[in-house]
């Protein structure tokens, strides 16, 4: 994989790293993160690319993180980040009784209700790519880095199987995820406001010709101009793929398709979403279709 970052020309090192990860066929984000959660290690151990790195670096490296403003969940990323470093690179096996894990609390999962729903569907119904942002959340459970990545080619509305194809997203983990018909709808009409070549292996959302743009703020902050507008308070994207999950649940009660549809490895990610399911009333069809359907016919 050809990788640039100057984090390799100051920590030469850090080129093991990238060819072990690219041993395991690991995504350019993955390898990202793994670099620059590393890099911050040697940065704090003022490492000179000559010493031997001990395990007493890493444990004054994980005191100092937990000084910082940094929450237990990405403090525990870096954390395995620099224990793959030991054990990959540096051949030092890790007592993880010594660099322990921090203990994390869940925050329980935002929900959003059918009246926020339909607010947040008249909110960006006069743009054809702000809809088409958030119904690829509420219709299809998508991560905001997957809906930035998509390309054209991904789509797939030929024949009587409609799909999105997502590449290579979390874990490096692939999935097609079924349209309805909320979603079908979105994605014609910005097609056909946007001229978009089918099968082109354009991104499909494009918002500058600057290359060093950071699309996933770029649709984060699209997501809370509309929120704004729509007069929801407290929500992110990611509460569009639980509101996804959630009523994916209610409709057809199949946890394991849910996890397919997700991208989660282990149901354990995926059953969070029971018992708020449970909690609401069954449903018979696409919930986003029926929201749809009668926000369409209320406005008769």
């Amino acid at each position: 994989m050809n990788f640039k970052n100057d984090k390799l020309i100051r920590y030469p090192i850090l080129n093991e790293v990238i060819k072990v990860l690219d041993l395991k066929n690991s995504s350019h984000n993955t390898i990202t993160n793994y670099i620059d959660g590393i890099a911050r290690f040697l940065d704090f151990i003022e490492f000179d690319n000559s010493f031997e790195i001990s395990i007493d670096h890493f444990q004054r490296f994980l005191i100092h993180l937990n000084t910082t403003d940094l929450n237990k969940k990405s403090i525990n990323c870096i954390n395995s980040y620099i224990r793959f470093f030991f054990n990959a690179v540096l051949d030092v096996p890790v007592n993880p009784y010594k660099v322990p894990m921090a203990r994390v609390t869940h925050k329980d999962i935002r929900i959003l209700e059918d009246y926020q729903i339909i607010s947040l569907l008249n909110a960006s119904e006069s743009n054809s790519r702000d809809d088409l942002i958030i119904k690829l959340g509420l219709c299809c459970g998508l991560r905001i880095n997957e809906v930035a990545s998509l390309r054209i080619c991904d789509i797939h509305t030929k024949g009587s199987s409609k799909y999105i194809h997502i590449s290579e997203s979390k874990r490096n983990k692939s999935r097609n995820v079924p349209m309805d018909n909320t979603i079908y709808r979105a994605i014609q009409r910005y097609a056909k406001e946007f001229h978009i070549v089918p099968g082109s292996d354009d991104l499909l959302f494009h918002f500058s010709k600057n290359s060093k743009v950071n699309y996933n703020e770029t649709i984060r902050c699209h997501f809370n101009k509309i929120v704004a507008q729509a007069g929801i308070d407290g929500v992110t994207f990611h509460a569009l793929r639980h509101t996804y999950a959630v009523n994916f649940l209610r409709v057809h009660n199949d946890i394991n398709t849910l996890k397919y549809r997700l991208g989660h490895s282990s149901l354990v990610s995926t059953s969070i979403y029971l018992r708020h399911s449970l909690a609401l009333a069954p449903a018979t069809n696409s919930f986003i279709d029926r929201i749809v359907s009668t926000r369409k016919d209320g406005n008769r």
